[in-house]
């Protein structure tokens, strides 16, 4: 999948977080961007249930997108929890590039040494 619209959608957005999904679809994957619904969109995204549910219809999710504009290229605390929640890739548009983070769940158990 060409990063194309994703990066499109970002610029349209900014100074907004931009957020949507990428669908694996039988044409293959495409990217379907979403609405920020967020109270406060220059600092969060929020999606619209509706969103969620439009992109479950057209296929398989393969990754949340959400973007930072003029913020950093890593998905913050909250993000992180947020993204072990969906229990999908995230990729973050940030600085003209697409930064793609795997979901791995916070460690449990023993203390890491």
């Amino acid at each position: 999948m060409n990063s194309y619209d994703i990066l499109a959608h970002a610029r349209r957005c900014a100074p907004a977080e931009s957020c949507g999904f990428v669908v694996r679809t039988p044409a293959g994957e495409r990217y379907l961007p979403c609405v920020n619904i967020s109270a406060a969109p220059e600092d969060y995204f929020r999606m619209a249930p509706e969103d969620w549910l439009r992109a479950e219809t057209q296929g398989e999710i393969v990754a949340l997108v959400h973007s930072h504009p003029g913020g950093q290229p890593y998905l913050s605390d909250v993000d992180r929890r947020l993204q072990v929640q969906s229990d999908l890739p995230w990729w973050l548009v940030c600085a003209g590039q697409v930064h793609k983070f795997r979901c791995v769940p916070h460690l449990t158990g023993r203390q890491f040494k």
